[in-house]
């Protein structure tokens, strides 16, 4: 049988992104500047696309024209957001995950899992000084921002476009149903980070460091409340029928950096952190396969713990309100040397 030729293969990839063929011929018809005619005419191979059209469009829809010539078993064409788009202050971080959400929402059948060594992201926007604690740690770490160099830690750093940003990436978290694998030692990056802040004299008021602790048990306390429901709401909310599932399983045998798979009606696409909290990003049909694959594996593997299994849910969270509890002791006793 014939391979599809470059053309064929290029716009199969297009067409995957969009929930209606017609969707798509819109974006082309803006991105090449031309009417629907021409656009069903190259679509259908009676025309063929010139050079800069390809290029244009490969550009554009991040797709590697390699992989579709050699077709490589072993090529993974991903993109990767610190090139694409340098953080420059919060709103820059907060901002990009806003519009990738919206672009989620406009999805078919959507459904987000998301396997994580470490607190995952979205969810530190439950509570606003949590987030601007990681806001802080990833701002002189990660993206060595000019104005955090010499600035103590404060609350007074998620200004109110920040923090409307950090609630819009919430309530998008909480809008799309998803399958997450945690482990317990989900809370101990950023508790160690807490803890090496106290000890460097880094927080402008120590008390703080105590409030981010108790700020993590009422986290635990709320994710517990969403297991427990199978459902997402907000903080002092309440899951209804509508809200979107929430199925958390619990394994401490896979150690993974954080990866998430989006699955809809319209395609898959594959999230993997790289100089946290920058990520790698890839609609790779090969890639996504593989981390579905995966996905389904661990999680046969794992212990479902919300919705049913209440004994090893109740196991699950009391461990990390422990290990939470017994570093808010160890701060408080370096506070009072």
């Amino acid at each position: 049988m014939n391979q599809p030729g470059l053309q064929d293969q290029l716009f199969e990839r297009i067409l995957e992104r969009y929930p209606r063929k017609s969707d798509a011929v819109e974006a082309l018809c803006e991105l090449l500047n031309t009417t629907k005619d021409p656009v069903y005419r190259r679509l259908r191979g009676d025309t063929l696309l010139v050079p800069e059209e390809l290029t244009l469009l490969a550009r554009h829809y991040h797709i590697s024209l390699d992989s579709l010539i050699f077709n490589r078993d072993d090529n993974v064409v991903c993109s990767f957001n610190a090139f694409s788009h340098q953080v420059k202050n919060f709103e820059d971080y907060l901002g990009g995950f806003v519009a990738d959400y919206e672009l989620l929402r406009r999805l078919p059948s959507v459904h987000f899992y998301y396997a994580s060594a470490e607190i995952p992201v979205m969810t530190y926007n439950f509570l606003p000084e949590l987030i601007c604690f990681k806001l802080y740690v990833w701002g002189r770490t990660t993206w060595n921002l000019d104005f955090l160099r010499q600035r103590p830690f404060d609350f007074s750093l998620l200004t109110p476009p920040v923090q409307r940003l950090s609630q819009s990436v919430m309530e998008h978290y909480v809008s799309l149903p998803s399958t997450e694998l945690w482990s317990l030692n989900i809370a101990d990056n950023t508790l160690a980070q807490i803890e090496y802040y106290v000890q460097s004299g880094v927080f402008r008021d120590s008390a703080d460091a105590l409030l981010l602790c108790d700020k993590l048990l009422q986290w635990a306390g709320h994710m517990k409340k969403m297991a427990e429901s199978g459902r997402k709401f907000i903080l002092g909310g309440q899951a209804a029928e509508a809200s979107a599932a929430f199925h958390l399983y619990h394994n401490e045998i896979v150690y993974t950096n954080n990866t998430a798979l989006i699955t809809s009606g319209a395609g898959r696409a594959v999230y993997s952190s790289f100089s946290n909290p920058n990520f790698f990003k890839s609609t790779d049909p090969k890639l996504c396969a593989y981390v579905e694959d995966w996905f389904t594996s661990v999680i046969s593997k794992s212990n479902l713990i919300s919705l049913s299994n209440e004994k090893q849910r109740d196991w699950f969270f009391q461990g990390l309100t422990k290990k939470i509890e017994r570093a808010k002791q160890r701060i408080r006793a370096q506070l009072e040397e």
